[in-house]
C-alpha cells in the first residue's frame, strides 16, 4: 500500500484524484500522472518520478510517502516550485523535510 501524505499537493491538471489513486493502489498504469515524494537522498530536497514506475512492485514497496501528484513533467516541476516557495514563505527556510514532519 502507497502512502500518501495528509496534506498532499495536487496539480490543476489532475482530473480524477480518486481513480487515479485507485488505480495505483492496485498497481495499474497511470500515465502522464507523475508523483512528488520526500528525496532519501540529503542533497535533495523532493524527487519526481514516473507513476508508472510503481507497476513495479519492488518500487512500490519502496515508494516514500508521496506528497504531491502532477499531470505531466512541467505540472510537477511547477509544483516543486510551489511547495518549495511556500516551506520559504512559512519558514524562512527550505527544510522540505522538516516542514512535512511537522505538517
Amino acid at each position: 500500500m502507497l502512502k500518501w501524505h495528509r496534506n498532499c499537493y495536487i496539480g490543476e491538471n489532475v482530473k480524477d484524484l480518486p481513480g487515479i489513486r485507485k488505480r495505483l493502489e492496485n498497481g495499474r498504469a497511470v500515465p502522464g500522472i507523475y508523483l512528488l515524494a520526500l528525496s532519501e537522498n540529503p542533497r535533495n530536497l523532493l524527487e519526481i518520478f514516473p507513476a508508472v514506475t510503481l507497476m513495479q512492485r519492488t518500487a512500490a514497496s519502496l515508494c516514500p510517502e508521496i506528497i504531491g501528484i502532477a499531470k505531466g513533467k512541467d505540472e510537477a516541476f511547477g509544483l516543486v516550485e510551489s511547495i518549495v516557495r511556500e516551506i520559504y514563505r512559512e519558514t524562512g527556510d527550505v527544510q522540505v523535510k522538516e516542514y512535512f514532519k511537522n505538517r
